[in-house]
């Protein structure tokens, strides 16, 4: 019996033994569990930290390598010519179509859509219809002769404002030998563009033709080009047959009937000319031809002084010169219109006219620029050489050859 009791106590002994060593052993494996937790931990913070670190370390390794071997581009380099000037075409590119909107939107207030019946306005095409170009704020217009040509119509103009009526124009001269003419609407209360001296204008300057035939921004004409050549003279016969020089510029900036009689006008927004389709077609070079702004304003005084053509007239051909001895520059004539007011004046071919009113002669634009600021019979002073011999004469001018 004793035996038996001994014999349980050992077996209790044994499993309370046995279970805590059960209880240790999940002790220790939830200890070590945790163990292998925080140093799985620590393991991936130690790499992210040497991954970062390694980075670091090789980018600056790298960056330097580049900076030291780096392909140096030399300003006077191939490439970096080249890589200069597709910037600077990308970037005035872009800035020129920024501001050919501006431009546009600003002038087309200026421009007026002119037709023989107000129907046209509202067509489809341009082939009936001219741009005019306010010149001043009284209503004075310049349209293209074709505006005028048919007598038995009347004249129309379309403004580009909102709503806004039909006006009926009045014509104030033409003159089809130069392919232009001027209209009047009275209390049309617009404005006139801003005009800059057509003799500032240099070659390969950027220019924009603009045109309004339909009186309706929307549906303008606008091309984009370059001066190609400035105060070009074209030689033209009056109807009174007289030899008229008409200053003139070419440009590659396309003009049709869609931008005839508009503007020409430079990256300010100044008219430098008027665009004529007439003239451009009997060049016939590829290129454009508009009337300089001084000569248009020329034509546009004469005509409402007068209601006639480019008046007074001067009468005398030839060109400007330079490296004159002790004159400097001057205008040589070859060719005096006979009867004419240069003629009359005592003036010869070979003669080289020195000054005007004591303005100097620069340009073949210098001369006539300033007679048309005269009236016909004003007298002028002009000095002149004759071989050796500085002489000054008061001369009449005429309008015409005189009989």
């Amino acid at each position: 019996m004793e035996e038996n009791n001994n014999l349980d106590k050992e077996k209790k002994i044994e499993k309370n033994e046995l279970k805590e060593q059960v209880k240790t052993g999940e002790i220790r494996y939830k200890l070590d569990q945790r163990s292998r937790i925080k140093g799985g931990m620590l393991q991936f913070v130690s790499l992210i930290v040497v991954v970062i670190l390694v980075s670091f370390l090789t980018a600056t390794f790298v960056s330097r390598r580049i900076n030291e071997n780096a392909f140096v581009i030399d300003d006077n380099s191939d490439f970096s010519q080249v890589l200069r000037k597709s910037l600077d075409n990308f970037e005035s590119s872009f800035y020129d179509r920024t501001k050919i909107r501006e431009i546009y939107t600003d002038l087309s207030a200026s421009l007026v859509g002119v037709a023989s019946d107000p129907q046209y306005f509202y067509g489809e095409s341009s082939d009936v219809l001219y741009t005019g170009v306010v010149m001043n704020v009284q209503g004075y217009i310049l349209v293209p002769y074709g505006a005028v040509a048919d007598e038995t119509k009347g004249v129309y103009v379309r403004t580009n404002r909102t709503n806004d009526r039909i006006y009926q124009a009045e014509v104030i001269g033409r003159d089809a030998t130069i392919g232009v003419a001027l209209i009047r609407v009275e209390n049309i209360g617009l404005r006139p563009p801003k005009f800059s001296d057509s003799t500032t204008v240099k070659n390969a300057q950027s220019v924009i033709a603009m045109g309004n035939p339909f009186g309706d921004s929307d549906r303008g004409t606008v091309t984009f080009g370059v001066v190609s050549t400035v105060n070009k003279a074209f030689q033209t016969i009056t109807y009174d047959s007289r030899e008229v020089k008409v200053y003139a510029i070419e440009t590659d900036a396309i003009l049709n009937q869609g931008n005839n009689g508009g503007v020409l006008v430079n990256m300010d927004g100044e008219v430098v000319g008027i665009n004529s389709l007439r003239l451009t077609e009997v060049l016939k070079s590829g290129l454009g031809i508009a009337i300089t702004s001084n000569e248009a304003g020329s034509i546009t005084r004469a005509f409402i002084n007068t209601g006639e053509e480019l008046q007074p007239f001067m009468g005398i051909y030839g060109d400007v010169i330079t490296d004159i001895p002790e004159v400097g520059t001057g205008f040589y004539v070859q060719r005096i219109a006979p009867e004419g007011t240069a003629d009359r004046a005592g003036l010869r071919p070979t003669d080289i006219i020195i000054s005007i009113d004591k303005n100097l002669i620069e340009t073949n634009a210098t001369l006539d620029d300033y007679v048309k600021t005269k009236k016909v019979g004003d007298v002028v002073k002009i000095k002149y050489q004759r071989v050796n011999e500085i002489i000054e004469v008061d001369a009449t001018l005429y309008g015409t050859t005189v009989d």
